[in-house]
């Protein structure tokens, strides 16, 4: 099972952050039928680390995607072991991509930075993330990149506001499928669950047999569950993950 962060299980409304009873149905799934569970999110690993504190995870997941593309897998004395043939090869072609996609990556900076209110932001030299100041401006920034002419390998996975460059090939989807063959797990045996634009690669029926979002999913992935005949609860965050979780276990 691989399930999103924020918003999927923990909300940004502290009062209604994360309902701990959605543990207990978590150690039932797992005990029951042996699954591994993980997060897939946007944040770094040390953002997610501070989310798991913030929250007050009782237990860690059996893996974690961070940055929507690197793997991870808990060791000993609490510290996370990467993932290295993966995470090696996804540093690599990166920045092979970005150096390949500077002509394009330098028209995106200088719309971002000449028509909008967006921040560029950088990371090791490489092109990273835009961070906009409203939904509806970060529609017109991904449809000015859609329109570009780009490299075939260059994407971006987008969350509300926020937009990451990224290599076509490492996404939430692919770094599920790799997480999962750690035990022999194929995609007939994968549930996902997402709540926004990035959350899409791990919905897809060649990542998982099974889907699910909870009910502040976007409208765009709400509709994309439910033509796909997947789970769109009637619940928020985690309280809503519980509800795909019955949907698709018997309790």
């Amino acid at each position: 099972m691989g399930f999103d962060f924020d918003d999927t299980l923990v909300l940004k409304d502290g009062s209604t952050a994360l309902d701990l009873r959605f543990f207990d149905c978590l150690q039932w799934v797992r005990s029951t039928y042996g699954a591994a569970w993980g997060i897939a999110t946007g944040r770094s690993l040390y953002q997610l680390v501070e989310g798991f504190n913030e929250s007050d995870f009782p237990f860690l997941p059996d893996f974690v995607i961070a940055r929507e593309r690197e793997i991870y897998f808990p060791g000993q004395f609490g510290r996370w072991v990467p993932h290295d043939e993966w995470n090696k090869k996804c540093e690599r072609d990166h920045h092979k991509l970005f150096r390949k996609s500077k002509r394009a990556l330098a028209k995106v900076r200088k719309y971002v930075e000449a028509k909008t209110s967006a921040s560029w932001v950088s990371e090791d030299q490489a092109a990273a993330e835009i961070v906009a100041t409203s939904n509806r401006e970060m529609d017109e920034i991904q449809s000015f990149i859609e329109n570009l002419s780009k490299h075939s390998d260059l994407t971006f996975e987008r969350n509300s506001i926020y937009l990451r460059f990224s290599h076509r090939e490492y996404n939430k989807g692919s770094g599920l499928v790799e997480a999962a063959d750690r035990w022999g797990i194929g995609s007939d045996r994968i549930l996902a669950v997402g709540d926004n634009f990035n959350d899409l690669s791990m919905l897809q029926p060649e990542i998982c047999d099974a889907c699910g979002c909870p009910s502040n999913a976007v409208r765009e992935v709400r509709d994309y569950v439910s033509n796909r005949g997947g789970k769109v609860a009637d619940s928020p965050g985690s309280v809503g993950v519980m509800e795909v979780m019955g949907h698709y276990f018997d309790q």
